[in-house]
């Protein structure tokens, strides 16, 4: 099967731990700090940051100020400034994770991964409230991602879906974790939970399906057919929904991986109408084919893929499909010359030996009718001896055709 990998959603939870700052000595009465904090919570972030700007000038050493105007820059799209005040914030208070968290968050912002993994890793997951891991969870996991640790991902994301278990993003996230570290029957069962908390949510839809197929790939026996079948029921849903044609080709290549043909066929129909000139859509219908046993359909198939014009890998696997379809009907000359196309040597070998075999056999079975003839030939001539009375003579042919009978 061939398919499309997965996707990180680029947006990551943001949520804001204002309680966590601390208000700056004499902040009760300021109204740049009270006016700030009304318009950020407005999301008036240029009034925001005009205010909060003049808190940090009237408090430099104050980490929650930086922390807010840090927050406002990033509302107004302001990364680079962002980075600069949260940075501040957490040099003037490490110990406060919440300045960890939103310099994380941004980092990741601006495709600074390998800065917000190290950033975000000096936060003790266990150490935070309930509230704070809910921002922490999907910013480190995001970030030990796309830095290459998905495996530290995993650990801190299986502890979150479980402290929040209908949070629909998260177990999206973890389910792209345990696609990072091939783990794909883990990946579908999160990415399915996912879906179920939120049917809306094409993404874990279309993520459940395509992790369903790559588990289905790499399983055997009931598992595969298992993985399969579940991927199908998600994937007919969303064609059901959306009938586009990655929906509907995904769901033929389901229902084809759980061995359900005539389904698969009509799905693949379906892709087809939106896309004749799709390749892999003409290779899947010819696998449907073959495997129901309609040998010319699947060599017609493959025959409009070619006239499409295909080069590369799937040009490999279609020349592969045709010889094997060949080889089934026992047309081993073009087999053949399709394993040829397809640099596909072994197989060359393998139908040519098949050829001259199928041709001595040919012989054998000219020179064992030939043989039986002449029995037959022997037998008519032994009973005209005998109605007209040749007896001897008879039964001396009699005792050479037993003989060659036992030959």
């Amino acid at each position: 099967m061939i398919h499309s990998g997965f996707r990180l959603g680029a947006r990551i939870c943001v949520g804001i731990l204002l309680l966590a700052v601390a208000i700056p000595a004499g902040a009760e009465d300021n109204q740049d700090y009270n006016k700030g904090l009304e318009a950020y919570r407005a999301r008036e972030y240029s009034t925001a940051i005009l205010r909060f700007q003049k808190v940090v000038e009237q408090s430099p050493d104050h980490a929650g100020s930086h922390y807010l105007l840090g927050l406002s820059l990033r509302g107004d799209n302001q990364t680079s400034k962002a980075l600069a005040s949260l940075r501040k914030a957490a040099e003037l208070d490490p110990s406060t994770a919440s300045y960890a968290i939103a310099l994380g968050q941004t980092l990741i912002q601006a495709k600074q991964y390998n800065d917000a993994y190290l950033t975000l890793k000096k936060v003790r997951y266990s150490d935070l409230d309930s509230r704070a891991r809910q921002s922490y969870a999907p910013a480190f996991a995001n970030a030990a991602i796309m830095a290459g640790f998905p495996g530290e991902a995993v650990s801190v994301l299986e502890a979150q879906t479980k402290a929040t278990p209908k949070n629909s993003g998260m177990f999206y996230t973890l389910g792209y974790a345990y696609s990072k570290e091939e783990d794909y029957g883990k990946a579908f069962a999160a990415f399915k939970k996912s879906y179920e908390l939120d049917s809306s949510s094409t993404k874990s839809g279309t993520s459940a399906v395509k992790s369903a197929i790559s588990a289905g790939r790499r399983a055997g026996g009931s598992q595969k057919d298992n993985y399969y079948s579940q991927g199908a029921i998600i994937a007919e849903k969303l064609a059901g929904a959306s009938p586009t044609f990655d929906n509907l080709l995904l769901a033929g290549e389901t229902r084809l991986g759980a061995k359900d043909y005539k389904k698969a066929l009509g799905w693949f129909d379906r892709a087809r109408s939106k896309q004749p000139q799709n390749v892999l859509v003409h290779y899947y219908h010819s696998q449907c084919n073959t495997n129901l046993g309609q040998y010319n359909s699947g060599i017609s198939d493959l025959q409009q893929a070619l006239k499409i014009g295909i080069s590369g890998s799937m040009r490999t696997k279609v020349y592969n499909q045709m010889g094997f379809i060949y080889d089934k009907t026992k047309q081993y000359d073009q087999a053949a010359i399709a394993y040829g196309n397809a640099g596909n040597t072994k197989m060359v070998t393998s139908v040519e030996k098949k050829k001259a075999d199928a041709a001595k056999n040919v012989e054998a079975d000219k020179a064992k009718a030939a043989y039986e003839e002449k029995l037959r030939a022997l037998e008519f001539q032994i009973q005209e001896l005998e109605a007209i009375g040749e007896i001897e003579e008879a039964k001396d042919l009699r005792e050479h055709l037993e003989k060659l009978r036992e030959q």
